[in-house]
């Protein structure tokens, strides 16, 4: 739909409107972008961050299927995070929520389970990827904003579904972990402490995916912007994620900051 006057331009698509054939033959990888002032569909997907890039979307990157990118990481000896997304699909009795959860489960089943870390804003879908060998590692993603503002006793009541389940780490944003204290210092919120306090692991989301610190990072440092003053603030907030928070990964975009970090502090990548 194209920009209309205040209205802004939308679009809708979907890997499920095409064959896997049709998006490895057809179609090229490229950076994820809108422009809400967009008038045609071209217009619509060539807008690209400033603060990302369409460096090696030059030659038409192949995309991969999902058995191939497990292949080539297997290969390799690397880690996999498949998110279960929430798919704007209608299951029916033949094809169900259930049975979509296994057919990714299937993918992995070549792979040693201590290396998948599957993740989902679903939560009942973890429930059911704790029962099986992939259960040991599952991260429950947060989007509920309204969290950082209940009591301790609401907090132990909200985690406590995922740890009786067998869930083992909540997965919110950075907002959602670090707040600013009287003295102007980053600190844990209670989420976090809770999380903790409850046995939860704590995976941290995202690191350099939003515009410069020095401009106020965005809606992921929206809790700890009066904070920041310049881009490397960026390893404060990290620091205090790692030591104070607690936290077990952090999801990035880039993967430089948290390497550089990782190696000054000794902490051993997988």
């Amino acid at each position: 739909r194209p920009a209309i006057g205040n209205r802004p331009a939308s679009a809708k698509c979907c890997t499920t409107d095409f064959t896997l054939s049709e998006i490895q033959n057809q179609m090229c990888g490229r950076m994820s972008s809108s422009n809400k002032r967009a008038k045609t569909p071209q217009q619509y997907i060539s807008h690209t961050k400033s603060f990302q890039t369409d460096l090696y979307a030059h030659d038409c990157p192949h995309i991969q299927s999902h058995k191939n990118f497990i292949d080539v990481v297997n290969a390799n000896g690397g880690s996999f995070s498949p998110e279960y997304k929430m798919l704007d699909y209608k299951f029916t009795k033949q094809n169900t929520r259930q049975m979509f959860l296994e057919s990714v489960l299937a993918d992995y089943n070549r792979t040693d389970p201590s290396r998948v870390y599957f993740q989902g804003f679903e939560w009942d879908d973890l429930y059911h990827v704790a029962k099986t060998p992939f259960g040991l590692n599952t991260f429950a993603l947060d989007k509920n904003w309204l969290a950082i503002t209940y009591t301790r006793h609401q907090l132990e009541k909200y985690f406590q579904p995922l740890v009786d389940n067998g869930v083992t780490a909540i997965a919110p944003s950075i907002s959602m972990l670090l707040e600013v204290d009287k003295e102007n210092n980053l600190v844990p919120t209670l989420y976090a402490k809770v999380a903790k306090d409850l046995g939860l692991d704590i995976v941290a989301w995202t690191l350099e995916r939003s515009d410069a610190l020095s401009k106020g990072g965005g809606w992921y440092y929206s809790t700890i912007s009066q904070v920041l003053r310049t881009d490397s603030d960026v390893i404060k907030v990290l620091d205090v994620l790692y030591e104070d928070v607690g936290i077990m990964a952090v999801w990035t975009d880039w993967p430089s900051v948290a390497t550089f970090y990782a190696n000054c502090k000794g902490i051993l990548l997988r």
